[in-house]
Formats: C-alpha cells, sequence, structure tokens
C-alpha cells in the first residue's frame, strides 16, 4: 500500500506509563519530551551569515525581516503549553483502544451471567471519556498560533497503523469561522479532514445540505 505523503507507518514504543502501555494509539506517538527535548524541537533554526551584515541596506532588510521569522526561543510557558497538549492528546486515547475490546467482553459476559440467572449482583460499567480540553487566552499577535503550530508539529499528522487496518490522527487543526456558525464549523471539520487525508467528505456532505444537526452528529461519527 502506496501512503501519502503526510502519513507515516506505525512504530511502537513504550510509552513509560502504565497506563498507557498496551494501547497502540500512544505507543505510536513520539516519546514524551522532557525539557531538553523541548529546547531542541521547538528552538527555531535561525541561519546566519555574517557577511551579510555588509550588504545594501535594501537587501539587508530582507535578511533581517527572515530572521525574525524563523526565530523562536522557548520558554517556560511554552513548557507548560506543550505538557498541557502531550497530556490531553494521549489522556484521550485512554479510552479508545484499539488493541483491545476488554470493556465490551467484559459487558457481554456479564450480560450473558444476568440472562442465564447465574449472578443479580453484576452492574453495567459505564465507558467514562477521558477527554480533556483546555483554552488558550492572549492579545492578537503574542504568538499564540505559531506557538501552538510549533507544537503539534512535533507531532505525525497521520499515523496508519498496518496491523489494525486504522489511520489515526493525532491532532486536526480548524480554524473558528468568521461568522461564528456551527454549520461553517462542520464544514471547515470536513475541509480540514479531506486535506489531511485526502478524502471527499466535504463534498459528499455539503452537496446534500444536511441541517446543523446532522452535520454535528456525521462529525462524531
Amino acid at each position: 500500500m502506496s501512503l501519502p505523503d503526510n502519513f507515516v507507518d506505525a512504530v511502537y514504543i513504550d510509552p513509560g506509563l502504565e497506563r498507557y502501555r498496551g494501547n497502540p494509539l500512544i505507543e505510536a506517538l513520539p516519546p514524551i519530551m522532557d525539557l531538553q527535548d523541548l529546547k531542541v524541537k521547538l528552538t527555531g533554526k535561525v541561519e546566519f551569515n555574517p557577511k551579510d551584515c555588509y550588504v545594501k541596506g535594501h537587501i539587508r532588510a530582507h535578511e533581517i525581516s527572515a530572521l525574525l521569522d524563523d526565530f523562536f526561543q522557548p520558554l517556560s510557558i511554552h513548557k507548560q503549553l506543550e505538557e498541557k497538549i502531550s497530556v490531553m492528546i494521549r489522556g484521550g486515547y485512554v479510552g479508545r483502544n484499539i488493541a483491545d475490546g476488554s470493556l465490551n467482553q467484559k459487558m457481554q459476559e456479564g450480560y450473558q451471567r444476568i440472562m442465564s440467572g447465574a449472578t443479580n449482583d453484576f452492574r453495567f460499567t459505564q465507558s467514562n471519556s477521558t477527554a480533556k480540553s483546555m483554552s488558550l487566552i492572549g492579545c492578537s499577535g503574542s504568538g499564540k498560533s505559531s506557538t501552538i503550530n510549533r507544537i503539534l508539529a512535533t507531532y505525525p499528522q497521520v499515523i496508519y497503523h498496518q496491523k489494525y487496518n486504522f489511520i489515526q490522527m493525532p491532532y486536526l487543526r480548524i480554524e473558528c469561522p468568521s461568522d461564528g456558525s456551527l454549520k461553517s464549523l462542520c464544514l471547515n471539520f470536513f475541509r480540514e479532514v479531506d486535506r489531511t487525508l485526502h478524502t471527499g467528505y466535504e463534498e459528499k456532505y455539503a452537496r446534500k445540505r444536511h441541517s446543523t444537526e446532522v452535520l454535528l452528529s456525521l462529525m462524531g461519527q
């Protein structure tokens, strides 16, 4: 199978925590970064040639602008933000393990015991969500988007699990619609999924003029 350029084949490593072990969706993610890893991966790659100091002023202005674009110095607040995103991504996968159907199996076995009269004290386990959320608020131009983009760039866009025939998107970055409508947000979601996975969800669902409620359900699916 020939994978698109933004796909990577899953390589599984020990995630370092018992809570994460045995879950391919977590084991296929890059290792959890410590402070040194963060400095290496987030620091901007600034290339400077001392000879550029002696070029004409109108050329030197472009060189200076390029330095500003590439420069990024990780601070303690960036480390905190990276840790929060790391916990969010991995924690969200704890309740979604493609390697085993242990929860479903336990519920099925309990159901069979109840129906056969073998037990009367069994209680069905609720599937508790492990998904987390976070807000990042700041003034326009303070570097929120550039910081988020640099952190997300440490993760592959798409991971293909050949063993399970499963496609994993560790993150999906969606722009909020200017009109603030839920329907526009849904279409932006499908558009970004299509761009990442090379699918055709936007055309498929936009053509049918689904209601907002239906589009939201399709997003969840």
